[in-house]
């Protein structure tokens, strides 16, 4: 259970880098004049020429500033997340429990709403950094935009307000959205040392010292951890015999994984200091940790794709908290109006699965549309 939270927030934050950003919809100061915005990035804004898409909009959702998000919109964002989760996990996801009577729809939707607010905040943003979009951008939204069309029904670009207009925005406000960011961060510090992200691969064996009791780990007894720890002594030995200590890793290891990969900080500090101090090739002593009594081999003391790896995560870090501390500037003269019971009506449920259960006697699912 732990593990599938784990790798729901992981997407969650890799959805978009929007995500990851401080939301702003507690500002209540009102927005600043903008200056006039070049042809692309108005196009991006001015979204609904005709008569006949305006009154396919539906309802107002949400006002950013001077920004107004209508339910068509909104749903488009909805979609996108919706397609992009349930290909993982299916459309059952939504309902699953996250803790504190939250369910991951509540939270999804949350992300949904940041992901809105910072993307209308940083098109505000675009003619500052001077930003356009070329021949070639505009050709690859298109066919973005054409592509996504092509695999929504009829029925649903009906009942969502979805035109080409609309997508094509959504697709060029997140290229402008990038160009901004690439723009803000272009001058970050890039350099990093081997040191600093330094990673090593080792193979393990782990021998348990606490045990599952109703859902949650608990010590072993002395007499237990004694048991374990005379059998981690006897498999040492057998380990400092072996020409293939994976295959005797997987056979008696008590972890989910034998192979690690990681970096200084990034494991419990005994296993991590006694792995550190290996070269390649080398095996420690039984080490113990809180989890139980380790036995480690050195695959590499210096693996060279994953250092690199890590090197471009740190830039990508830099980068990200740059931006992020630039954009809660920002935010500070923006005001954000949610229209809440338009909102609230909004789901990222199944809405079939969801009339199966309630004919089935299941509770009544929220509506869709407000």
């Amino acid at each position: 259970m732990k593990n599938l939270l784990k790798r729901l927030g992981c997407l969650l934050v890799a959805s978009a880098l929007l995500v990851s950003l401080t939301g702003c919809k507690e500002k209540t100061s009102e927005q600043k004049g903008s200056t006039n915005s070049s042809d692309s990035v108005q196009e991006a804004k001015d979204y609904g020429g005709t008569e006949e898409t305006k009154e396919n909009r539906g309802q107002l959702v949400v006002t950013v500033g001077n920004n107004k998000v209508y339910y068509n919109e909104a749903m488009l964002y909805f979609l996108v997340m919706k397609a992009q989760y349930e290909s993982y996990f299916g459309s059952q996801i939504w309902s699953y429990n996250v803790g504190n009577n939250t369910t991951f729809e509540d939270q999804a939707k949350e992300e949904i709403l940041n992901l809105i607010t910072q993307t209308k905040i940083v098109l505000d943003k675009a003619d500052s950094y001077h930003i356009s979009l070329s021949e070639e951008e505009e050709a690859a939204i298109q066919e973005k935009a054409g592509n996504y069309l092509d695999g929504i029904t009829e029925e649903d670009k009906a009942k969502y307000g979805l035109t080409e207009d609309l997508v094509r925005k959504f697709y060029r406000e997140n290229t402008i959205y990038q160009k901004v960011y690439d723009a803000v961060t272009m001058d970050v510090n890039t350099d990093v040392t081997d040191d600093e992200a330094k990673q090593i691969t080792v193979d393990q064996i782990l021998i348990k010292t606490t045990t599952e009791k109703e859902g949650k780990e608990e010590p072993m007894t002395e007499a237990e951890k004694k048991t374990a720890y005379n059998r981690a002594v006897k498999l040492l030995k057998e380990a400092k015999k072996t020409e293939d200590f994976k295959k005797l890793a997987e056979a008696n290891t008590e972890d989910s994984n034998v192979e690690y990969t990681f970096g200084k900080g990034e494991m419990v500090e005994e296993f991590e200091n006694a792995a550190f101090a290996l070269k390649k090739g080398g095996l420690s002593s039984v080490v113990e940790s809180k989890y139980g009594y380790h036995i480690i081999y050195c695959v590499s003391d210096f693996s060279k794709d994953a250092t690199l790896e890590k090197k471009e995560q740190i830039i990508e870090e830099r980068q990200n908290e740059l931006f992020k501390k630039l954009y809660g500037k920002w935010t500070e003269n923006y005001k954000v109006e949610i229209k809440d019971k338009v909102w609230a009506a909004l789901t990222l449920r199944d809405e079939a699965a969801d009339n199966a259960k309630e004919g089935e006697g299941g509770e009544k699912a929220p509506t869709s549309t407000p």
